[in-house]
């Protein structure tokens, strides 16, 4: 599977590459600013512990304080 993310500021075109990408039978997701936010944190979290930048154990610390708050 592979994935890519379109982002627009005109409804419009986001419109038309939805219908586009329906007639080519991909499937879509649409995603507000907060879900867009939360993927980008995932994404990091992610990337720092595959490069080990980020130990597993911090990774967890982290995602529980945000949770909490």
């Amino acid at each position: 599977m592979e994935a890519i993310l379109l982002r627009s500021d005109s409804k419009t075109k986001t419109k038309l590459l939805l219908q586009l990408a329906k007639q080519l039978n991909i499937k879509t997701s649409k995603l507000n600013s907060e879900e867009l936010e939360d993927l980008g944190l995932i994404l990091s979290i992610d990337e720092g512990l595959e490069s080990g930048l980020v130990a597993e154990d911090e990774a967890v610390k982290f995602v529980s304080k945000i949770i909490k708050a």
